[in-house]
C-alpha cells in the first residue's frame, strides 16, 4: 500500500465514524461569443498512473480520446495545473516526489513530455498553481511543511528551482491557488484549519507572510477557488461539509469572512471551483454530487441553486469548467469515470450531456480543461 493510499484510507474512516481556471473574464453569461478554439479536458488517474487526454466537442459535450492516451506519469498523480496559454501540463505525482511536465500539441491535444522530466519535488507534492504571467510554478507538499517554487522556460516548459525555496509554510497544506492578479499566493492547511496568505515578488516570485495570516476557516479545509475579479475566495472544508466565503483585500492580501459564511454542503466536499464568468461556484463531494451556487457580484455571498445537488457518479474527486464556460466536468475516483454537464447560460444549471459518464483510467482524481494556444 503506497504512503498516500494510506492516509487516504485513514482520512475516511475518521470522516465516516480533497483545475487552475483559466479565465475568460467578466461575469454575466455562462457562455463566450467569441471564436471556438480547441479545447481539451486532461483527467489525472491515480490507481494506474496515467493521464487520460480528450478533445472536447464544443456542440455536444462529448469527450473523445484523443491518439496515444492515456500517458503514462510518474507514481500516484496527485494535482494538475497548466500554464495560462496552455502549452504545458503540470502533474504532481505524490509518490515519486516529483512533477512531470508535457507539452500539449494545440492541433490534436497530444502530449509529449519535455526534455528532463519529471522534475524534482518536495515529500508528498500534493497540488500545484502557476503564476498568471506564466513564469512560476508553486507545488504544496504535504509530507512536509513546504512550498516548492519553480521558474518555467516559456519555451520549454523546463522547471528550474527558484532561489530560496522550498519555503517553509503551516503544517499539512493541501491546496494552492495564486491570485488573478498575481500578487498572492494562499494555502490551504487541514492540520490546523486556516488558510495561509503570501505577498509574492514579481520579479523573484519569492514569498512573504501576508499580515493577518493565516485565516481561520471550518475543519479539515481541502481545496481553495479565486473567483476571476480577485475580490473574493471560496474554500471547500472536509470534515464540517460546508465552504467559507472570503472578501480578499486586494491591496494587502488578507482574507476576511463574509457575513453568512459558511455555507453548508453536502457530506465531504472535496474540490470546487468558479465558473469563467464569476457568476456561479460547483462543489464537488464524496457524498457522489455537486452542489451549485450562485455568486453575488457585490458581496460575494452565496445562495443554492434550485436543483442543487446535482447527482454524479461516486466519489467526485475533481472538478473543472472549460475555459468558455460551456460545461463542467467531474471525476469519479469510485467508478473510474468523467461526468460532463452543460451549463445552462443565465443560469448556471447543470444538465448531463448525452453519453456521460466518459470512461477514464483508474482512480481519476482530478480534471482540468485547456483551450488550445
Amino acid at each position: 500500500m503506497t504512503r498516500f493510499r494510506i492516509i487516504f484510507v485513514v482520512l475516511n474512516v475518521i470522516v465516516a465514524g480533497t483545475a487552475l481556471i483559466l479565465s475568460c473574464g467578466g461575469r454575466g453569461g455562462g457562455s463566450s461569443s467569441g471564436p471556438v478554439l480547441n479545447t481539451f479536458a486532461y483527467v489525472i488517474n491515480y490507481g494506474s498512473d496515467t493521464m487520460s487526454a480528450y478533445m472536447l466537442s464544443p456542440q455536444s459535450g462529448v469527450l473523445v480520446e484523443v491518439s496515444g492516451s492515456p500517458y503514462a506519469t510518474s507514481g500516484d498523480p496527485e494535482g494538475l495545473a497548466s500554464t495560462p496559454d496552455g502549452k504545458f501540463l503540470f502533474i504532481v505525482n505524490s509518490l515519486d516526489d516529483n512533477i512531470s511536465v508535457f507539452s500539449v500539441d494545440a492541433d490534436a491535444g497530444q502530449l509529449s513530455e519535455v526534455p528532463g522530466s519529471p522534475f524534482q519535488a518536495g515529500p508528498f507534492p500534493m497540488r500545484a498553481a502557476v503564476h498568471p504571467a506564466g513564469k512560476y510554478l508553486y507545488v504544496a507538499n504535504l509530507g512536509t511543511p513546504t512550498v516548492s517554487g519553480y521558474q518555467v522556460d516559456a519555451a520549454s516548459g523546463v522547471l528550474t528551482s527558484l532561489p530560496g525555496f522550498p519555503y517553509t509554510t503551516s503544517y499539512d497544506n493541501l491546496d494552492i491557488t495564486v491570485h488573478p492578479d498575481g500578487q498572492f499566493l494562499y494555502l490551504t492547511n487541514h492540520g490546523d484549519d486556516t488558510i495561509s496568505a503570501y505577498a509574492i515578488s514579481v520579479s523573484t516570485g519569492a514569498l512573504t507572510s501576508v499580515s493577518g495570516s493565516p485565516f481561520a476557516t471550518s475543519e479539515y479545509p481541502f481545496s481553495i477557488a479565486i473567483e476571476p475579479a480577485g475580490h473574493f475566495a471560496y474554500v471547500a472544508n472536509w470534515d464540517s461539509a460546508n465552504v467559507t466565503a472570503y472578501a480578499v483585500n486586494t491591496s494587502s492580501g488578507a482574507l476576511s469572512a463574509l457575513p453568512g459564511s459558511p455555507y453548508a454542503t453536502s457530506q465531504t466536499p472535496r474540490d470546487l471551483v468558479v465558473h469563467p464568468s464569476g457568476d456561479w461556484l460547483y462543489v464537488g463531494t464524496y457524498t457522489n454530487n455537486i452542489n451549485a451556487f450562485s455568486i453575488d457580484a457585490g458581496s460575494g455571498a452565496l445562495s443554492a441553486l434550485p436543483l442543487s445537488p446535482y447527482a454524479s457518479s461516486r466519489w467526485i474527486s475533481g472538478v473543472s469548467v472549460d475555459p468558455a464556460g460551456r460545461y463542467l466536468g467531474s471525476t469519479s475516483f469510485q467508478d473510474d469515470g468523467v461526468n460532463l454537464y452543460s451549463i445552462e447560460d443565465g443560469t448556471g444549471a447543470l444538465a448531463q450531456v448525452p453519453m456521460s459518464p466518459f470512461a477514464s483510467g483508474t482512480e481519476p482524481n482530478g480534471i482540468l480543461f485547456v483551450e488550445a494556444p
